[in-house]
């Protein structure tokens, strides 16, 4: 009997511990052609907005372009904005309101960034993210806003990754193999970067990684601060995240000497390309990122690079 009574006990905890996981708000979410995520909000009494979700950005942005079109926002402050490519100074608009999947954010700043003519009216920051913990499920095209208090992550499901903040991105530490020498470094996590991986300047040029490795392709690469540069692509023999290897990744030289990826901080950058093939568990609070694979793992990186 006391064996009933305590399997009894252990399942009603297991069924509390996940009633527990119930979400704050789910928001869908449009996976375009450039692997980035875009997602629905709403700022102060505007209309629907879209917002890039970016882990690497770290605060909330508004594209100047659209100031005086879809939004009236007023910009009452200046600060430094620091991106992937370079960095400036630029206007801002302080305390104002987010509305995303029937949750509400007060006292927001917005940075206004001339990006042009893009896909998107903002980017959704971490600072905005910390507050949560977020589910990324790529094959449903959801995310999952929860409670950081009640949620319990399925352990046996995913693999769990330190992680650490570097310049305001969050980073994980991973290792390239290239002609059986293990290179190790420091990458960001980044959802709104479009590329599978980038590659530091000084990085490169430490490794020799542009000698060493086979180039198969240019291409632009465009930062968070709005700044394009040429790049050429590469391809990295294996990567290795904690014991998880990847192998065959087309990899972007960056040469860039300023900003986040010229700062010497990072080795470079895991973009959405890398991250789609698992659904993900962000819990930036805790300095915690969770990868379960799922069915884009094995699609290619580029479709110019399928035989």
């Amino acid at each position: 009997m006391k064996k009933l009574v305590l399997a009894v006990l252990l399942s009603g905890i297991g069924l509390q511990l996940y009633a527990q996981n119930k979400p704050l708000a789910v928001l869908p979410f449009e996976l375009k052609s450039d692997n980035r995520i875009y997602i629905k909000c709403r700022v102060n009494k505007s209309d629907t907005l879209t917002f890039l979700f970016d882990t690497g950005a770290g605060g909330m942005v508004i594209n100047q372009d659209i100031l005086g079109k879809k939004l009236d926002l007023v910009l009452d402050s200046e600060t430094t904005n620091i991106g992937e490519n370079g960095e400036g100074k630029i206007k801002e608009s302080t305390n104002n309101k987010l509305f995303f999947g029937g949750l509400e954010a007060d006292g927001v700043t917005y940075v206004a960034i001339p990006y042009g003519n893009v896909a998107f009216d903002g980017v959704f920051g971490n600072n905005l993210m910390r507050n949560y913990v977020i589910e990324i499920n790529y094959h449903k095209k959801l995310l999952s806003f929860f409670s950081k208090k009640d949620y319990v992550v399925d352990a046996k499901s995913y693999n769990q990754f330190d992680l650490k903040f570097v310049m305001e991105v969050p980073t994980i530490s991973a290792c390239l193999f290239i002609d059986n020498k293990e290179v190790k470094g420091t990458f960001e996590m980044d959802t709104g970067g479009d590329s599978g991986l980038i590659i530091a300047d000084h990085f490169a040029q430490a490794n020799h990684l542009a000698q060493q490795l086979k180039q198969v392709a240019m291409a632009t690469s465009l930062g968070s601060d709005g700044v394009a540069t040429k790049v050429a692509i590469v391809m990295v023999p294996e990567i290795r995240l904690s014991d998880k290897h990847f192998y065959r990744v087309p990899a972007l030289l960056s040469g860039v000497q300023s900003g986040v990826l010229g700062s010497g901080a990072l080795s470079g950058i895991l973009g959405n390309g890398f991250l789609k093939r698992f659904d993900v568990v962000l819990d930036l609070q805790h300095n915690q990122l969770f990868l379960k694979p799922n069915d884009y793992l094995y699609t290619p990186y580029y479709d110019f690079l399928v035989k």
